[in-house]
């Protein structure tokens, strides 16, 4: 059974005190993520200790972030970790919202993949100049649009 000591941050002992070095140590963190935190009210700016309660929740964002969660559902998951009152409906909803963007990132990757796979089918690999991968990526194919409707300036027309 997990204390109840490390279940919540609302629970979490406050002594000792870590300085900065110690807390990010503790909590396995850059100071980058720390000020994200602070800046997002996760954790009060307590330069120059910070509490067990910190190193807590900076452990609490370390997991979620590797988890794929973004900052924005993180601080939604520190909230209702901090709410005893909470149910347990809303922390599902928002992992299985989270798996299901990780599917469609997923399915991203694997059709570029099989373009970059298919790219390298197309290239000898030989001592030769001519590179058709090279070509490719000069002509844009499928790029341009998707470039363009980013905003971004739209690919030279190829000769």
């Amino acid at each position: 059974m997990i204390p109840r000591i490390l279940s919540s941050p609302v629970h979490a002992d406050t002594a000792p005190r870590f300085d900065l070095e110690a807390a990010l140590a503790r909590a396995g963190v850059s100071q980058r993520l720390l000020r994200q935190c602070e800046a997002r009210g996760l954790i009060a700016a307590a330069e120059p200790r910070y509490t067990h309660a910190h190193v807590a929740v900076l452990r609490f964002a370390r997991r979620a972030l590797a988890l794929g969660f973004a900052m924005d559902e993180i601080e939604r998951l520190v909230a209702l970790w901090r709410d005893e009152e909470r149910t347990s409906a809303e922390v599902k909803r928002l992992t299985l919202c989270r798996a299901e963007a990780l599917d469609s990132r997923i399915e991203e990757l694997q059709a570029t993949k099989r373009v970059l796979e298919r790219l390298a089918d197309l290239c000898r690999g030989d001592h030769r100049p001519a590179c058709p991968i090279l070509d490719e990526l000069v002509e844009l194919r499928g790029f341009a649009a998707t470039a363009s409707a980013a905003g971004s300036r739209s690919a030279p027309a190829s000769p």
